[in-house]
């Protein structure tokens, strides 16, 4: 397959428009028509990263971290020279995957034993559409797949979510369309009714278009006044018993292979019982507010010495690299429902691990 192909399926699970306005994602190194057969998947593209690609014959390497932040004025990096002269192709879900509908914060709380209540915040919000489709009887069932398979009928906790309404289709048709009547006609048609984030809406109509028996079908859309709070930093869980504060730092480091963990007890006693618990993966010091307002107990990493003092509820810092590794499974069962065959680099082959002691 081609990179637009992989691409154009990372769109149907993080899908770039997703991504924060300060941040780089999508293909940063290589063509979009590069053939790949081989996926390296890695938190970070850094020296052992791509060797170890290299050496797994892997053609496109798939990152959470950015390769390429800031504005680039010369290509002489040695590391973007070997990706160029491998023909590896780069790609980076960064923002976008963390505030998406399955998010680095899903995969995390999934890790956890966590029930997810809602969103933490919502800062990356989409608008919603309506859309509404008509087409004879016996094709409501087609279409409606081709569009809940394109990203329309989520609502919530809920997907392929739609109605669906009998109604009478009249049309005069000129020479040459298809279908034709020679005068004013009448038909029994349905009328199908979704929702629909903005981000998904081009590939939704084109779906439809693509599925529909008729030339022309009549496809009627508009945006919603509703905001979409679906996507947003961080979420809001519970542990489906209560545990003590204590309990859940052991769960953490346990679960997530951590070597240490940092507990701030914020006052409280390590035997108090916990319910409501705000996550965050990877630095989730700009969502601290909410979750003290929202939670009993924040989990996420890169938490600073201040944040620390100033924070009014307990902490656990699991550590950035420990809180988002889990997201790397995720990425490679995304990627083989394509057929892209998958290495993800082993935790303790990374830099991080290797180099990182406590002493």
């Amino acid at each position: 397959m081609r990179v637009t192909q992989v691409l154009a399926h990372i769109e149907t699970f993080a899908p770039l428009g997703l991504a924060l306005s300060w941040d780089n994602v999508g293909l940063l190194i290589g063509d979009r028509d590069w053939e790949v057969s081989k996926a390296f998947i890695c938190l970070d593209v850094t020296p052992m990263a791509v060797e170890q690609a290299i050496m797994a014959k892997c053609n496109i390497i798939i990152s959470h971290h950015p390769l390429i932040f800031r504005p680039v004025k010369g290509i002489t990096n040695p590391l973007y020279i070997k990706l160029i002269q491998h023909q590896i192709a780069v790609i980076c879900l960064h923002t976008n995957l963390d505030v998406a509908k399955q998010s680095v914060n899903h995969i995390l709380a999934k890790k956890l034993g966590l029930e997810v209540l809602s969103s933490l915040s919502e800062e990356s919000g989409a608008i919603s559409h309506s859309i509404t489709v008509y087409c004879p009887p016996e094709e409501a069932e087609r279409i409606s797949e081709a569009a809940w398979s394109a990203g329309a009928g989520d609502i919530g906790n809920y997907d392929r979510c739609g109605t669906w309404h009998e109604v009478m289709g009249y049309f005069h048709a000129g020479k040459g369309s298809k279908p034709y009547r020679e005068n004013l006609a009448g038909t029994k048609e349905m009328a199908l009714e979704f929702i629909c984030d903005s981000l998904f809406l081009p590939g939704v109509l084109n779906a439809i278009r693509q599925a529909h028996p008729y030339e022309t079908p009549l496809i009627l859309h508009h945006p919603l006044e509703s905001h979409n709070p679906a996507y947003g930093l961080g979420l809001v869980c519970k542990y489906p018993y209560d545990h003590s504060l204590a309990e859940i730092a052991e769960i953490v480091k346990t679960k997530l292979a951590c070597p240490h963990i940092k507990l701030w007890l914020a006052g409280n006693k390590k035997d108090e019982t916990i319910k409501r618990i705000a996550i965050c993966g990877g630095s989730g010091g700009s969502v601290l507010s909410l979750a003290e307002a929202k939670a009993q107990l924040f989990i996420s990493g890169d938490i600073s010495y201040h944040s620390f003092l100033d924070s009014r509820i307990p902490l656990i810092d699991a550590g950035h690299f420990y809180t988002e590794y889990p997201v790397l499974d995720y990425l490679a069962e995304q990627l083989n429902l394509i057929d892209l065959s998958c290495r993800i680099m082993p935790k303790e082959q990374h830099e991080y691990a290797v180099n990182m002691l406590l002493v």
